[in-house]
């Protein structure tokens, strides 16, 4: 076994013996020393051994730095013991589903619009190669209408404004970084142009 994950194995065993996900590297020596030393008995300088592996486990994503005074939090595991025993004992039958209500303002588009613009773009999305659609109940394809520049932000409810997209697309044109957003709506205006 690698140095690496015999160190994750023994910081899992620590949390679930304290049940937290917290440590600090002075824990884990106070509880560990001696186990790390049976494991590799020619290392004389383990304390930085575990440095080094506890850095490689945070690149990894199955530790994270939590501080500057030398906390860590264990990444890479679902459950503790501790959690899973927590979870075992709680009921969800009983549980019933909070209502609330909510009052929302949204801008209301132009049912014409979302017509014309199926009708020249189509039933398939505007990314390039993609073939993510089905066929709704009634036979006809399944396709999202898109304000490419939003309402909210000064978009038109008109045709250069609007595009054709899978559910997959239509949320990542409102739902990823920044960057992507951009990079959605240059590609969409450009295609939406050269089909107009």
């Amino acid at each position: 076994m690698r140095w690496k994950d015999f160190i994750y194995q023994q910081i899992i065993e620590h949390c679930n013996n304290t049940g937290s996900r917290t440590f600090s590297l002075q824990e884990i020596l106070r509880e560990k020393l001696s186990v790390f030393q049976a494991f590799r008995p020619d290392n004389k300088h383990i304390e930085a051994k575990i440095r080094q592996q506890l850095q490689f486990l945070r690149n990894d994503g199955l530790i994270s730095f939590l501080d500057n005074t030398g906390h860590y939090t264990l990444r890479g595991v679902d459950l503790l013991d501790s959690e899973k025993e927590e979870i075992a004992s709680i009921d969800f039958t009983k549980e019933t589903p909070e209502k609330r209500e909510y009052l929302v303002e949204t801008y209301v588009r132009k049912v014409k619009w979302v017509k014309q613009a199926i009708d020249i773009f189509g039933y398939n999305c505007l990314f390039q190669s993609c073939g993510n659609t089905f066929l709704r109940e009634d036979g006809i394809p399944y396709i999202e209408v898109h304000h490419i520049i939003p309402l909210c932000h000064g978009g038109e409810d008109k045709l250069w404004n609007l595009s054709v997209l899978c559910a997959h697309h239509h949320r990542m044109a409102h739902f990823s970084d920044a960057n992507t957003q951009i990079a959605v709506e240059k590609l969409l205006l450009k295609e939406v142009a050269a089909r107009i």
